[in-house]
């Protein structure tokens, strides 16, 4: 009897265990399926180079396409602004009727930025241009081709204008202390540049000396003898003589807005003409032998001189804020013969073209 429940107690012990260990298999067939398959370190490693190198490429594709569109914009841009294609389609007007300012602004559709605007003579009864064109041909007795040259070599064209920007830097002390980095910012050639075209008479040692090395080196040959030859000095003091004894004497080379079309922007410089003293802009073309809008300073006959007051400073410009009709807009076109173009400053608004199409343009003042 005792055997018999000694066996009954083992089978009983042994279900037990088998049922256990069923119970444990089927544990670990869970939590083999939920957790998945055991990794190595390797593994992992693995993993990780992998989703690396998946956001890198993923990087480079944003990247890729970022540089594509950019690339896109670039050549819609070009595509859509052509700068000798607009100026070519361009009014030049250049028999405008006088602007009655002092109307306009009563009408409030042009309002000047500087209080109490004065106004002077009637400029309509001369019934004369109040702009005026001048050749580099003029500027001296003896007649070397300046003109001709200026126009068909684009390198002397390009030389002569970094040598006057060199020349003035070198001799403005305002930039005597500037860095060289912000010294050769300044003297890039799509940046403007300011100073004086003064040339002084008490002073023997030239001024413009880099200037004089591209006239002589351009205007010299076996029939001409150098000393026949303008300086860089001689150059300057014949635009400035074209400005006027009381001149301010300021320079500047204006690169502008070249690479869209803008809005008219009209001001005058000064508001002021002592001594009937004028505005002298020499045109730098883009091209060889070009003829067309685009490099000089749009302008708006004044059918009364506009003044500033006593009190304001001459070297503060005029600003104006609305617009000026169509009708009365002269856009002076460029051609050879015509590198200058000159006028009182009280006698017409003027404003940076609304298409540009040049090199650049110096002022004299």
């Amino acid at each position: 009897m005792m055997i018999v429940h000694f066996l009954l107690l083992l089978a009983n012990s042994l279900c037990q265990v088998t049922a256990f260990v069923a119970s444990a298999d089927r544990v670990a067939a869970t939590t083999h399926l939920h957790a998945g398959p055991k990794t190595t370190g390797g593994d992992e490693t693995r993993r990780r180079q992998r989703s690396d190198s998946r956001l890198a490429s993923a990087e480079r594709l944003a990247q890729r396409r970022k540089d594509q569109q950019e690339a896109q914009h670039l050549k819609q841009k070009e595509v859509s602004f052509d700068g000798k294609i607009l100026t070519s389609n361009q009014n030049p007007n250049l028999d405008a009727p006088f602007f009655d300012l002092e109307s306009a602004i009563t009408s409030s559709s042009l309002r000047c930025m500087t209080p109490e605007l004065q106004y002077g003579e009637d400029n309509e009864t001369s019934k004369t241009r109040l702009f005026e064109y001048m050749s580099l041909d003029d500027l001296f007795e003896a007649n070397f081709g300046f003109s001709e040259r200026f126009n068909a070599d684009a390198d002397f064209r390009n030389q002569l204008r970094s040598a006057i920007r060199q020349d003035v830097f070198d001799t403005t002390p305002f930039y005597a202390n500037l860095s060289e980095k912000a010294a050769s910012i300044l003297l890039l050639s799509d940046s403007s540049l300011e100073g004086s075209w003064r040339i002084r008479d008490d002073v023997e040692e030239l001024r413009m000396k880099r200037t004089t090395r591209v006239l002589q080196k351009a205007f010299q040959d076996a029939d001409r003898d150098i000393a026949s030859i303008p300086t860089g000095d001689d150059l300057f003091r014949a635009i400035g003589k074209l400005c006027g004894r009381q001149a301010s004497t300021h320079f500047i080379d204006i690169f502008g807005v070249q690479d869209r079309t803008i809005n008219h922007s009209w001001h005058l410089d000064a508001g002021c003409s002592p001594g009937g003293c004028r505005t002298v802009l020499w045109g730098f073309p883009p091209e060889k032998d070009y003829s067309g809008c685009g490099v000089f300073s749009h302008v708006v006959s004044l059918k009364k001189q506009c003044l500033a007051p006593p009190s304001h400073n001459r070297m503060e410009p005029l600003l104006f804020e609305g617009s000026v009709p169509e009708d009365f807009i002269v856009r002076p076109p460029y051609e050879k013969g015509m590198e200058l173009l000159m006028y009182r400053d009280i006698d017409v608004l003027h404003s940076a073209p609304d298409v540009a199409y040049r090199t650049s343009i110096m002022r004299f003042m």
